[in-house]
């Protein structure tokens, strides 16, 4: 039944923990619970998902496993995702960071504080949707999330990190710009492109190729699909803005 509030899915291992967030967040959103990677999985194919609260910590499948099962979704490719963790130190936060999430929780946490962090990604969630749309395809996470951090205040980013996600995320989705990575595993850039232009949807979006070894190979190999730039990694913040805006300009005059 759609209540018409937004959907938060809470993922843990300890049933007490989730049925004290299920009680914090029950008066601003309809809360849905997994007690593991797998239920949080399955769950998120039945249902749509505006917020997940991931633990860190979990067995058979933790928060990082989970996490990168959950992206390979297309429904939660951009579902905001905040990390919950019960170890106050240094690694366990920055390798949350790494992964690609939203924010995180330190155990315990307060209903005011989580209520609060909830809140505030889905105002994000918001703000992003008004702003046009890019997407980043490249195998590093680790550049995506640098690329994200470039354009993120400009643009609404979907970060993908497998060719075969790509291709499903664009059979059923129209960005305003394709970032891609020229070395991307499975299908190097030039083949993936091709891929994404026989969809008609797609034909028309603007993209931008990175490359770790521009040369004039490289060049030639993107010339009949009609890149807007072919830029050399690693770029510059400035530089990749730049082709961007001008690329989307070139755009809009062509219609």
């Amino acid at each position: 039944m759609n209540t018409g509030r937004p959907t938060v899915l809470v993922i843990d291992d300890d049933v007490e923990f989730l049925n004290i967030m299920k009680t914090y967040l029950q008066d601003v959103a309809d809360v849905e619970i997994a007690t593991g990677g797998r239920q949080a999985v399955q769950l998120a194919q039945e249902i749509s998902i505006d917020v997940i609260l991931l633990d860190f910590e979990m067995p058979i499948m933790d928060g990082a496993k989970t996490l990168a099962h959950l992206r390979n979704l297309n429904s939660c490719i951009n579902v905001p995702v905040i990390m919950i963790t019960g170890r106050n130190d240094r690694y366990a936060v920055m390798n949350s960071l790494a992964m690609g999430i939203d924010g995180y929780l330190l155990k315990p946490v307060s209903k005011e504080l989580v209520i609060s962090t909830v809140l505030d990604a889905l105002q994000k969630k918001s703000i992003k949707g008004n702003k046009k749309t890019v997407v980043a395809i490249d195998d590093d996470m680790s550049y995506l999330k640098q690329i994200n951090n470039f354009l993120k205040d400009s643009y609404h980013v979907i970060m993908i990190n497998s060719a075969k996600l790509a291709v499903s995320y664009l059979s059923d989705h129209t960005p305003d710009l394709i970032i891609l990575d020229y070395q991307i595993p499975l299908f190097n850039g030039v083949a993936l492109m091709r891929i994404i232009q026989q969809n008609s949807l797609c034909q028309n979006i603007p993209f931008i190729i990175l490359s770790g070894t521009l040369d004039q190979e490289v060049v030639e190999d993107f010339y009949p699909y009609k890149p807007a730039a072919v830029l050399a990694k690693p770029i510059e913040k400035e530089v990749l803005l730049e082709q961007i805006k001008q690329a989307l300009l070139n755009t809009e005059e062509d219609v």
